[in-house]
């Protein structure tokens, strides 16, 4: 009897060792707050992501995370948040992305990447006159090399959302400096076409627009609806914007299908229909289903023929606006124009978020993994 009491307590002894050793593995200590933010980014973002490690391996994955962690007392807010932006480039999902911080300040400037070149859309009113000029170089580095530099920070899988990503990331003068592009952590210089030459300060401006004072395209009209409807060309053609996966609290979408419904049936020219979703970066793929039905309907009662159905895409047509682009092709083979989709067709989503504890960044993570097309493109045109 003594003998079986002893050797319980022993158990209970090991038992307690045992997990007082557990506790003591687990505890992670901090060297500073920032060395706590990385640690939980990284560990986070392992255990929440669908699939953290479909392009980077976990190995590499944990050694950026300890070289960073290593570093956070030396490097400074921004150049923090800035390695991070390049460890999550590296994962290779775009809807996986961590917010920039208050340390980042803000150019007096706005740009599209278009056919021809960066091109300035918005600039301060001291030199507004430079509105619609190329910019070939930045601070004297050609803008081939900013764009390299730059996109090893972006997290996007086609070209075209590296062309819609990129112009916000232009605008933050400490990227700048941390490639070593400029001196400065607050200026610029914009090398423009013709040798002119601009000097940029980062501030609180208000910026004059390239499309100031002058007539707007129909698709720019109303850009802040999430979704609305004109007849064109004599009522020929039903021009539907669909700006945003969401409903509108003053008008709900199955009530919008259904006044597009009763125009089309009242009307006896309506022969064509222009969906467009080059501005619709994405929501509830499923608040588009009555529309879609509504197709079906016209289609499979020769009310509309599918050769009449027409839908625009352009690099901001993302997440949600791209499913349902795909289900538009596979029911109605309609006409696609415009640019490849920013977003690829098979792709991570359905995100979640988490905030880091002492910096407070948010950290957006996908939950879900879109296998829509065998093939895999990398956007929309690809698969025409």
């Amino acid at each position: 009897m003594q003998n079986k009491k002893l050797f319980i307590l022993f158990l209970i002894t090991a038992l307690l060792i045992n997990t007082s050793c557990k506790k003591d593995e687990d505890v992670v200590s901090f060297d500073n707050n920032w060395d706590e933010d990385v640690y939980v980014f990284g560990n986070n973002l392992k255990t929440r992501h669908k699939n953290l490690f479909h392009n980077i391996s976990e190995a590499k994955f944990n050694e950026d995370i300890k070289l960073l962690r290593s570093k956070t007392n030396t490097l400074s807010d921004a150049e923090i948040n800035i390695e991070l932006f390049k460890i999550i480039n590296k994962i290779s999902d775009s809807h996986t992305s961590i917010m920039g911080g208050s340390w980042f300040t803000t150019l007096p400037f706005s740009v599209e990447w278009l056919s021809d070149g960066m091109i300035i859309t918005g600039i301060n009113e001291e030199n507004s006159q430079y509105l619609g000029k190329k910019i070939v170089a930045i601070c004297g580095i050609d803008i081939e090399t900013i764009i390299d530099h730059f996109s090893t920070l972006i997290a996007y899988e086609n070209e075209s959302c590296l062309r819609w990503f990129i112009t916000s990331y232009l605008r933050v003068p400490e990227i700048y400096n941390h490639f070593g592009i400029s001196e400065s952590e607050n200026s610029i210089t914009l090398n423009l076409e013709g040798g002119v030459n601009i000097e940029l300060f980062s501030m609180e401006e208000e910026l004059v627009s390239i499309y100031t004072g002058v007539s707007l395209p129909l698709y720019m009209s109303n850009t802040s609806d999430y979704y609305w409807y004109s007849a064109l060309n004599n009522e020929e053609f039903l021009y539907i914007q669909y700006n945003r996966a969401k409903e509108r609290n003053d008008l709900s979408f199955q009530t919008f299908t259904t006044q597009i419904s009763e125009l089309i049936n009242q009307s006896n020219t309506i022969s064509k229909i222009i969906i467009d979703l080059r501005l619709n970066s994405g929501g509830n793929s499923l608040i588009a289903k009555p529309l879609i039905e509504l197709l079906h309907y016209y289609v499979n009662h020769s009310i509309l023929l599918p050769e009449n159905i027409y839908v625009i895409i352009g690099r901001k047509t993302f997440s949600s606006a791209v499913l349902n682009s795909i289900e538009l092709m596979e029911a109605f083979n309609p006409i696609f124009i415009g640019e490849p989709s920013g977003g690829k067709p098979n792709h991570f989503g359905e995100v979640e978020r988490f905030t880091l504890p002492n910096s407070k960044l948010r950290v957006s993570y996908s939950t879900k993994y879109f296998n829509w097309l065998q093939d895999d493109p990398s956007s929309i045109f690809q698969i025409l």
